[in-house]
């Protein structure tokens, strides 16, 4: 199998990696000398347009560029190969639509890297989820200190810092949105307050408070920050017959924990405990689960590009309710049933 990796920055150096330790992997960026030096990184073959790379036939193909890109690439991509772009699937609504249709009549399928689905955490959450019984309100939150997040690299010149990039913790922590869609469906209405609440030279949101309304009734909340100096994140469940709680703590190494109290019992049960997580292996996962969709269509939990999407409608319908001060948003799925 071919697979070929669009961006050659951080995240895309990793997803290289990953596609060389499964498949013949190449590289491509709007520089050469990066394609350049992470091909030599990682053993993938450099490309220097996005004409020669696609001439190359990949059977697969990794959009890592920035966001802003991400449904041109895409749209590129698609009409000869399946596709993994990265989260978000884009800044904004307009050309989404235009890409699914475009991966249906190609007969190609689009995917997001919400590698959150292949966190233990998470993923022990949906698997014990029918514990709790009928699930009635949920808790997460995820935090990291924005200047502490790529070591080496200056935080005022990450995407994530600036408003023209599409950046700020509501885009950039869309995980939390995914994986409660994933544990309770589409979202209906969402509101949010949002805003920056440190000295950081930042013109984007570093803090956010989400409440979400889900189709299945679960009232959920996600908290998201870029202030947090040990990064955290997790999850808490309550239903009709118990309560699942999932806390990761710090950044290599990260200790995950899944734990169950269930109605008359004495004390928790523990699901899972990981003193050390490899906090690559969702990552690997992530490109593998990919690589069997290819081969095996609906064989694993990676998130369509229509799910990507729905998730991206709740982000924005998330901002704009933070510029309004709180005020409710309904997704296209309220609407739908209205």
């Amino acid at each position: 199998m071919k697979v070929l990796v669009v961006g050659c920055g951080s995240i895309g150096r990793r997803h290289a990696a990953n596609a060389v330790a499964l498949a013949t992997a190449a590289v491509l960026d709007v520089s050469p000398d990066a394609a350049r030096a992470c091909a030599e990184a990682t053993g993938a073959v450099p490309f220097d347009t996005l004409h020669a790379a696609l001439a190359w036939k990949p059977d697969a193909v990794v959009v890592a560029t920035p966001h802003r890109s991400h449904l041109e690439v895409a749209r590129a991509a698609i009409a000869s190969a399946d596709v993994l772009i990265e989260k978000p699937l884009s800044h904004s609504l307009a050309g989404v639509e235009e890409l699914l249709a475009a991966a249906d009549t190609a007969r190609h399928r689009a995917f997001i890297v919400c590698n959150m689905r292949f966190h233990p955490g998470p993923a022990a959450l949906r698997q014990a989820l029918h514990r709790v019984g009928v699930p009635l309100f949920a808790r997460a939150h995820v935090g990291n200190y924005l200047p502490s997040m790529r070591p080496g690299r200056d935080y005022r010149e990450l995407y994530a810092a600036r408003r023209s990039e599409g950046g700020g913790v509501v885009l950039d922590a869309v995980h939390e949105i995914d994986y409660l869609s994933w544990l309770f469906g589409p979202v209906r209405e969402v509101t949010c307050r949002a805003g920056k609440l440190s000295t950081l030279d930042l013109d984007v949101e570093d803090h956010a408070l989400l409440a979400l309304r889900h189709d299945s009734a679960v009232e959920a909340s996600a908290e998201l920050d870029y202030l947090r100096p040990r990064k955290s994140r997790g999850c808490e469940i309550v239903g009709t017959e118990g309560v699942l709680l999932w806390h990761s703590d710090g950044k290599n190494p990260e200790r995950c924990s899944v734990r169950f109290f269930g109605s008359g019992a004495s004390d928790w049960e523990t699901i899972v405990d990981i003193p050390a997580l490899d906090t690559a292996r969702p990552y690997s996962d992530l490109m593998a689960a990919f690589l069997q969709e290819v081969q095996t269509p609906g064989t694993t939990v990676l998130a369509s590009a229509h799910d990507g999407a729905r998730v991206l409608e709740v982000a924005l319908a998330a901002l704009e309710s933070a510029r309004d001060r709180g005020a409710a948003r309904l997704t296209s799925n309220e609407r739908r049933a209205a």
